[in-house]
């Protein structure tokens, strides 16, 4: 085995490090969409950003993509402006938004909708939420436990057919639920009262902090307690494999790939945004391409696997987050 065939370490290898979009720190540019959610444009955008600077793109944990190479920020900017990506421009806050990218496409899977676009809305318009200093992990769990394993700081679990989520803080429970409708309002609401304190937190998952951003949700209009012990997850939900071929409840088709070190060449970025069909970067590092019918679905493993798009579920290069 070459070193090329053995996963490499990543020295951002966390949600909490991750930035929201786009930064130039160190030659290298950073952005982020929220819940890891891609457009066609998005990759094809991302393509000439790569093909000007370092001729690829990294993938990193927390569903961050970033560009190597990039040294002068503003004419970065300039480009990304020019590529559609100015809503992808970093926010000073470094927040991340994770959500589980098979969200109602398999049984047990709640949809999600369009929250983690609604979320990041909302804090962009919030003056006290965006002005937060620290960095914050949201999340948004389709009740299968995917995005719950990262241990966001904050944190909605869609119940099953209800119209509730469960909010956590800090990794747990906090046994407070709202209304999938009202979940926005909340957790924004609940960052803008850390901003709102006497000495804004550096960071947010501090025991002390933690505590507060509870007693600030117990407080909130929009919660109702209810059972702990009714929490956990959903039985019945179909195994889905770390990478591979997923048939989805529509009748279609999710491929799940990873590439060799989290890299992506200008060129496989091309072709994902050619394939025009809504994609997903999960948390792990996963590429989520749906809505593919069976054929369309062969013709990618077709082509791109020889590019570098791993499908194979035994391939070193997959990297599942451990059960917690």
């Amino acid at each position: 085995m070459t070193d090329h065939d053995h996963p490499a370490g990543d020295d951002d290898s966390s949600p909490g490090n991750s930035s929201g979009d786009l930064e130039g720190t160190g030659g290298r540019a950073r952005l982020g969409f929220p819940g890891g959610r891609l457009r066609p444009a998005d990759w094809t955008a991302l393509a000439q950003l790569a093909a000007e600077h370092s001729g690829h793109l990294q993938l990193s944990y927390g569903g961050v993509v970033q560009i190597p190479g990039a040294q002068d920020e503003n004419s970065l900017r300039e480009r990304a402006q020019a590529a559609g990506l100015t809503s992808r421009l970093v926010h000073e806050t470094g927040r991340t938004i994770l959500a589980s990218p098979l969200a109602g496409r398999l049984p047990g899977r709640n949809d999600l909708g369009d929250l983690p676009e609604r979320l990041d809305a909302a804090l962009d318009a919030h003056q006290d939420a965006s002005s937060l200093a620290a960095p914050v992990v949201f999340g948004f769990d389709d009740g299968s436990g995917d995005v719950l394993a990262h241990g966001p700081d904050l944190a909605a679990e869609a119940g099953p057919e209800d119209g509730m989520a469960r909010i956590h803080a800090g990794g747990h429970d906090t046994g407070l639920r709202t209304s999938i409708a009202d979940v926005v309002s909340v957790l924004v609401d609940a960052v803008a009262g850390l901003s709102r304190a006497a000495e804004r937190p550096a960071t947010v998952n501090s025991s002390s902090v933690m505590h507060d951003l509870v007693v600030t949700l117990s407080d909130h209009p929009l919660t109702t307690r209810t059972d702990l012990t009714a929490s956990g997850a959903p039985t019945g939900r179909d195994e889905v494999p770390p990478v591979g071929w997923v048939d989805t409840l529509d009748g279609l088709v999710t491929l799940l790939a990873v590439v060799a070190d989290g890299v992506v060449p200008a060129r496989l970025a091309e072709f994902l945004g050619a394939i025009e069909r809504p994609s997903t970067i999960s948390a792990d590092r996963v590429i989520g391409l749906h809505g593919l019918t069976e054929g369309m679905a062969e013709q990618v493993v077709r082509v791109l696997a020889p590019m570098g798009l791993v499908f194979d579920a035994t391939s070193p290069w997959v990297r599942r987050h451990p059960e917690t």
